[in-house]
């Protein structure tokens, strides 16, 4: 490369710094070019006279290689084109460090820039509340529905979904490919319940408890090869399911379950038509114990009838009535049986007003009590007290028929929509209506089932969905 052609090189605007930097280092680590490495550069001598040995070869400005001695005229232009190189080099990282330095400010000056705040967290806590999103499970349903469960096939660690209906009990896999449904037990059920593989219900003729076990259905099913994709309107029955009855049950009217965290211990307790039942599971049995006995009636119709854990009670008690309240201080009367005494069972005065027709209680901690009386809803103590961290009352629009408590925020079904609100229950979240369609929310001890009907058709097939956490899902465009 002559002189004239490197001149031309580094000054055109076609070639970046980058590509000369790299032409440099090329020439600068370059193996054996030739007889002119092993020379001496010349122009430095060590102190004894001798000349030094270069660090590196210099790139060859000329086309050929160098004569066997130098003149000075040659030494001079050599010597003169080097210091031209080493300034260019000097330079070209000048420019890379101060370009380095920019991109990155000093540390004092990003401390005193304002800290960009993520819209996360500049939003208010109702926008923090994911939306909630009811996925379809089943669509055209036959069945109607009194009760659902869940179950996880420890095989398989799929998810089920198990109906109580007025046609038996069937199951549902959540996580298959199509929406299939399979008969487990036939005859009539009012309620179930599913622990450890084994499955509880109130099932026949004569609305008595049943014991279920749960794997050797699916086992014996897996064996006939009956379970085989169906359409949404075929049910297909089984037979020859693996079920005991509990005795002293029959004539059970409702039932309910609750777990003492203390103890570890679960109980459920059986309204027959003048008595009660209570029953304690036991692990090492893999069953339902019969505790106790109590011989009284209860009212009829019962409205309600719920298990409430008292943290210093052996028993839970038993709520079979709720009213309102006789002052601000007591808004929610509540009718107990104690369980826990073999004399005393009622823990009412005799003062308590009718029960309404729409109620429901259930438990949120040791010692709150989510109430619904017609269209108020309550958070009271134990004893239906007023609680000073809750809010006071909360009153619908709407004839709520059934609420649910989840992640904070509570949801009331009417019969044509759902609404949900913050825990202060004062603001609105989320709201649904729709007089086409006539909502109606599935008893059920762990899911959030939902049943929709067509106004037009009420005793046609209904649509089943369950509640899901929008986030969790990307909505595709």
């Amino acid at each position: 490369m002559t002189m004239t052609m490197w001149t031309s090189l580094r000054c055109s605007p076609q070639v970046s710094s980058c590509q000369m930097m790299k032409l440099h280092l090329h020439f600068l680590r370059s193996p054996k070019r030739g007889p002119a490495r092993r020379k001496a550069w010349p122009g430095r001598t060590t102190g004894r006279g001798n000349p030094t040995k270069p660090l590196c070869t210099p790139p060859r400005l000329s086309s050929g290689p160098p004569a066997g001695r130098t003149s000075d005229r040659r030494h001079d232009r050599e010597h003169h084109d080097t210091q031209i190189l080493r300034r260019y080099l000097s330079s070209s990282m000048r420019t890379r460090q101060t370009c380095f330095l920019l991109s990155s400010p000093p540390k004092g000056i990003r401390r005193r820039q304002p800290a960009v705040k993520d819209p996360a967290d500049c939003a208010s806590p109702v926008m923090k509340k994911p939306p909630v999103y009811f996925k379809k499970i089943f669509h055209g349903c036959p069945l109607k529905v009194n009760s659902a469960t869940s179950w996880e096939n420890s095989a398989t660690k799929d998810q089920h979904l198990i109906l109580a209906a007025e046609e038996g009990i069937y199951t549902l896999n959540l996580n298959g490919s199509e929406a299939t449904m399979e008969l487990l037990y036939p005859g009539k059920c009012t309620w179930v319940y599913t622990i450890n593989n084994v499955l509880m219900s109130v099932s026949g003729k004569s609305s008595q408890l049943h014991s279920h076990s749960l794997k050797e259905l699916y086992e014996q099913a897996r064996k006939d090869q009956r379970m085989v994709a169906l359409p949404t309107h075929r049910l297909l029955p089984r037979k020859c399911a693996v079920t005991c009855k509990i005795p002293d049950t029959k004539g059970c009217k409702t039932c309910s379950v609750a777990g003492n965290a203390h103890r570890g211990c679960v109980f459920l307790c059986c309204g027959l038509e003048a008595s009660v039942v209570l029953l304690q599971w036991y692990e090492p049995m893999h069953k339902f114990m019969l505790i106790k006995h109590f011989d009284f009636p209860l009212p009829n119709p019962v409205r309600v009838f719920e298990m409430v854990v008292v943290p210093q009670q052996e028993y839970p008690l038993v709520c079979i009535g709720v009213s309102r309240g006789t002052s601000p201080n007591l808004p929610v009367a509540v009718e107990y049986i104690n369980l826990n005494s073999n004399t005393s069972w009622f823990t009412n005065s005799g003062l308590e007003k009718p029960c309404p027709d729409v109620v429901q209680v259930n438990q949120l901690d040791s010692s709150s009590l989510l109430v619904l009386i017609e269209k108020s809803v309550h958070i009271v103590g134990l004893d239906g007290e007023l609680k000073s961290k809750w809010p006071h009352d909360n009153t619908f629009s709407h004839d709520v028929e059934s609420i649910v408590y989840f992640e904070d925020t509570l949801l009331a079904v009417w019969r044509h929509g759902w609404q949900r609100r913050r825990q202060d229950f004062n603001e609105v979240l989320e709201e649904l209506t729709d007089h086409r369609k006539i909502y109606r929310l599935v008893q059920s001890d762990r899911m959030v089932v939902l049943e929709t009907r067509q106004t037009e058709d009420q005793s046609g097939m209904s649509n089943l969905y369950v509640l899901e956490i929008a986030e969790n899902y990307v909505m595709l465009p």
